[in-house]
């Protein structure tokens, strides 16, 4: 099995866990009570902070994969709203139509290769 495959079921059972975990947390309390308590601390809204600088960088890496800032924006309002269970269902779904492993976390267009830098004569 090529390795973007590999990669694709990993972040898909990555995920899994993720709505696994998320369930099970909803069961000891409710979404609005759990952000009331992150953000009760500093460290709550320093990890908060931080989840959201990532999830940002994620959305632009998106849209320049996917050469469209209108999907770059509705992935971001997915990432916004779902963190990264968004992240793993997109890298999931990139990496299943994924060649290489680079191709995984390069733009889709094969214009993309174009842009990369040639190397240099030694």
């Amino acid at each position: 099995m090529k390795l973007p495959r590999v990669i694709a079921i990993l972040a898909l059972l990555w995920a899994v866990g993720l709505i696994v975990s998320i369930g099970l947390s909803m069961q000891e309390m409710g979404l609005g009570e759990g952000l009331r308590r992150i953000v009760e601390t500093r460290w709550g809204i320093t990890t908060l902070v931080d989840l959201y600088a990532g999830l940002a960088f994620v959305a632009v890496w998106i849209g320049v994969c996917e050469r469209s800032i209108k999907r770059g924006i509705i992935w971001g309002i997915a990432l916004a709203l779902t963190g990264n269970l968004a992240m793993l269902v997109y890298v999931a779904w990139h990496a299943w139509r994924a060649e290489t492993f680079i191709d995984i976390f390069t733009p889709t267009s094969p214009s993309a290769h174009a842009m990369q830098p040639k190397s240099m004569p030694a």
